[in-house]
């Protein structure tokens, strides 16, 4: 073959691994079934068109956002989930042995769990031994006899597999309480789909589509109401936790109310959600919290991901778990060299699909073997999948492992091992070539009593080193889509949308938002808000520091820096200037500090941890701005900016925030979630402004034209001011443009008026009959800022410079007011969410 041909085609050149399977090709060097329509494409895209497929799905990623915590380094870091170009392809003939096995193995989890929490004759009998429960610290008497949901105590589990190097495949393990992953999955076929649409359509591709309108079908019916629309909800760890991105991903894609523990409330024995207009009863949770952090009152009592009171409701049948609490006994390492004798026991089955060689150390057989062998074995805990990292004996140093047999020996009802197994490879574009990396494969399956149905495919991880996949589904260097081949073409009409037709009843939502997710909308509006103030301010001062004309405003804008939080307060202080660090560094150094807890950058992250807290309530835009916003401010820098690259920064900074405005404006309908970011907003730029003007303004100087043309600029008025009153620059029309001008976006009378009107709207949610505390200082604001007169704030007393005294009598009541108002607003409707934050210089926002 011309030599030519095979430096630029990708599949001819592809060498496959001669220690492991390879699933693209055989050891003669021939493709398999289901792979030649892949290679054909991209061979004939090439090596430059393969590049540029690999930069078009990193854009895609960015775009989609999908990141999770990163195993192998520092847990605060994340970082995009990283997507192979080349699928992972299986054909159909060599699936279906393997689903038949998964949904043999299915069945016998489910009869080992039933019968675990239920009679235990297997331990009666001593087919497994008794301390896997008894000596087990996941294992619960809250568990036992739970009903289960629908007959089933299992609804969605997870396998993990490895393929040896004859072919066959191997369990690694089981999940069976709350399998993470489905959300990656179904990223990477979209993505996938995205990059490469004429090739998936013409590959018979099976869908996954099916798999979740069956997800969608088999939940619903759990509801023990038999109700044909009840409320389904994913109960979420948190925020912070690595499953949040997938599961808000999950709640939007499958149309299911997204929660964590403090949303839900159970009265009467019914598990129900906080919202601001009252309990909504929810009849099927999904949970993905961990089993014993479900219910702090008859489990762990330190957790806050659950909801009180949820296992006596449960008992009570008014709410279907899935999976049911104490699932985790099913998916215990301890219990996977048991489980071949579990089938013949209660299905009379061999099982069909073997666990790869694993010792429970509580036998002291099989104890002797693994301290005889540690160095051709993996080690890892008994009873539970904990996500720490298996050791491998044969890489620790000696210390560690005269260690690690102590703990055995001492306990070893606590330790498992498994033969270090090897792992088939698949073709991975890396470096410029076609690379054999190493394989895990994770496969999903949704229970019902007639049947077990799995996923086409799975979740697929892959890395250039086998033992970097021995972690939880996270782990490895990059995910890959995994496509099962037909040979037929597949049905492509499945879809998650209401068939034709389909009448559903017309609702105007808005009262039913969760508390929590109406305090992080008032936070994100908020610090959005404090962003883009602090950035205009900076910009200001900067632009005029560039310059080359003296800055007798220089002092009044440092005291505004000073006053929101910026710089050092010492910047405030009238003649300290000359004594501290020079502004010009200082300035630039501000943007990227992150120790000041009110600065620009503190700012940008609380907002980002606040948009990520409502992803699942926020366009996807608006995230991404959000997202985009903080890699500006956060990622490492060689050098510290000069002026002008941070003048150019800010430039940027405050284009997105108002991209992100813009997105509010026009893409959120005007509901409660609406009103809470939109009252968070305003009160932040009334606040800001009025920070402003008392740093400024109220001292005035002999010549102040330059600190009005400042201010304007600050505060996005200068054009109106010229506009209106062209050169002329007098202290009354610039206070009236700013306070009192209830026509200009921007003044501090808009703001309370708007503030007025949505703490008006909002009263309805409390149905009180007289005024609330926040609606009384809403009014008592408004009515102060109306009853100002431009003329009388702008007078300065016996000389020219005395003081303002109207004015800073103003600032004064609007500095205190504004966050008593934030602190009644969350007294009045989200207190029972956490303590009130604050993010004025009374306090530090969260």
């Amino acid at each position: 073959m011309n030599p030519t041909l095979i430096s630029t085609t990708p599949f001819l050149q592809y060498e496959a691994s001669r220690a492991s399977f390879d699933e693209c090709k055989t050891s003669s060097n021939l493709l398999r079934p289901g792979w030649q329509s892949i290679a054909d494409f991209f061979n004939n895209v090439g090596l430059k068109g393969l590049d540029d497929l690999v930069a078009e799905s990193e854009r895609f990623v960015r775009e989609s956002g999908a990141t999770f915590s990163v195993v192998d380094e520092s847990l605060d870091q994340r970082r995009p989930w990283q997507l192979s170009v080349v699928p992972l392809v299986l054909s159909s003939s060599s699936w279906k042995p393997l689903e038949n096995g998964l949904q043999q193995r299915m069945r016998v989890l489910e009869a080992v769990l039933s019968d675990l929490l239920g009679p235990q004759r297997l331990i009666k009998e001593r087919v497994i031994p008794a301390d896997l429960l008894w000596s087990n610290p996941f294992y619960r008497r809250a568990y036992h006899n739970l009903p289960p949901a629908g007959g089933l105590r299992l609804h969605v589990t997870a396998t993990d597999l490895a393929r040896d190097n004859d072919g066959s495949w191997w369990v690694t393990g089981d999940r069976t309480r709350a399998p993470s992953g489905l959300g990656y999955l179904l990223e990477n076929r979209i993505l996938t789909s995205r990059l490469l649409p004429q090739l998936v359509r013409q590959s018979n591709v099976r869908r996954l589509a099916g798999f979740f309108d069956l997800m969608r079908s088999r939940l619903r019916l759990l509801a023990p109401s038999g109700r044909e629309n009840p409320r389904v909800a994913i109960l979420t760890p948190g925020d912070n936790s690595y499953r949040h991105f997938e599961d808000t991903y999950l709640a939007r894609y499958l149309g299911y109310t997204l929660v964590q523990g403090v949303d839900l409330a159970v009265r009467a024995n019914r598990l129900n959600l906080k919202t601001l207009g009252g309990l909504l009863n929810i009849e099927v949770l999904w949970r993905h919290v961990s089993d014993d952090q479900c219910d702090p009152l008859e489990l762990d009592p330190a957790s806050i991901e659950g909801a009180t009171g949820l296992t006596q409701a449960i008992r009570g049948g008014t709410v279907a778990v899935a999976n049911c609490l104490g699932s985790t006994l099913a998916e215990m390492p301890a219990l996977l060299p048991f489980l071949p004798a579990a089938s013949q026991f209660l299905l009379s089955e061999k099982l069909l699909l073997p666990n790869i060689a694993t010792y429970w150390c509580g036998s002291e057989i099989e104890k002797k073997y693994v301290l005889e062998n540690l160095d051709s074995l993996i080690i890892q805990p008994a009873f539970a999948v904990s996500g720490v990292r298996p050791t491998f004996p044969a890489e620790i140093s000696a210390a560690a492992k005269k260690e690690l047999i102590a703990n055995i020996n001492a306990f070893p009802q606590r330790y498992v091992a498994q033969v270090r197994y090897s792992r088939s490879t698949t073709p991975v574009w890396h470096q410029g070539q076609l690379s054999p990396w190493h394989v895990a494969l994770r496969t999903f399956h949704l229970h019902s009593p007639e049947s077990v149905d799995v996923l086409p495919g799975g979740l697929v991880r892959i890395s250039p080193h086998a033992d970097r996949l021995e972690q939880w589904a996270t782990s490895g260097q990059l995910g890959q889509d995994c496509w099962v081949i037909d040979d037929q073409p597949v049905d492509q009409q499945v879809s998650l949308l209401q068939p034709p037709g389909t009448k559903i009843q017309l609702t105007r939502s808005g009262a039913e938002l969760p508390s929590r997710v109406a305090e992080n909308l008032f936070w994100l509006g908020r610090n959005i808000e404090r962003a883009e103030s602090t950035a205009r301010l900076l910009r200001t001062t900067m632009g005029r520091l560039a310059g080359e004309n003296q800055v007798p405003e220089l002092p009044r804008l440092a005291a505004a820096l000073a006053a929101v939080g910026q710089i050092e307060p010492d910047y405030a202080i009238d003649g300290l200037m000359g004594s501290l660090p020079a502004l010009d560094r200082v300035l630039p150094e501000s943007l990227f500090d992150r120790h000041p807890p009110r600065g620009l950058r503190m700012s940008v992250l609380n907002a980002a941890d606040k948009a990520s807290a409502v992803r699942d309530r926020i366009s996807l835009d608006a995230h991404r701005i959000v997202m985009q916003i903080k890699d500006e401010l956060v990622r490492p820098r060689a050098t510290v900016l000069d002026l002008a690259g941070t003048i150019e920064t800010l430039d940027y900074l405050i284009r997105d925030l108002l991209a992100f405005s813009g997105l509010v404006s026009e893409s959120i309908t005007r509901t409660h979630g609406w009103r809470f970011l939109q009252l968070g907003r305003r009160i932040e730029r009334a606040y800001q402004t009025a920070e402003l003007l008392a740093a400024t303004l109220v001292h005035p100087i002999a010549d102040e034209r330059s600190i009005f043309e400042a201010v304007l600029e600050a505060t996005d008025s200068l054009m109106t001011y010229r506009t209106r009153y062209l050169l002329l620059l007098q202290p009354a029309p610039v206070l009236d443009l700013l306070i009192t001008d209830e026509t200009n976006p921007r003044s501090i009378a808009f703001q309370t008026q708007s503030i007025e009107e949505l703490v008006g709207q909002m009263g309805i949610i409390a149905a009180d009959v007289t005024l609330g505390v926040d609606q009384k200082v809403a009014l008592s604001l408004r009515h102060a800022v109306r009853q100002s007169d431009p003329y009388v704030l702008a007078s300065s007393g016996p000389s020219s410079t005395s003081p303002r005294e109207e004015l800073e009598s103003l600032l004064r009541e609007l500095i205190e007011d504004l966050p008593s108002l934030s602190d009644a607003v969350s007294a009045r409707y989200l207190i029972h969410t956490g303590q009130a934050q604050k993010l004025t210089g009374r306090g530090v926002a969260r």
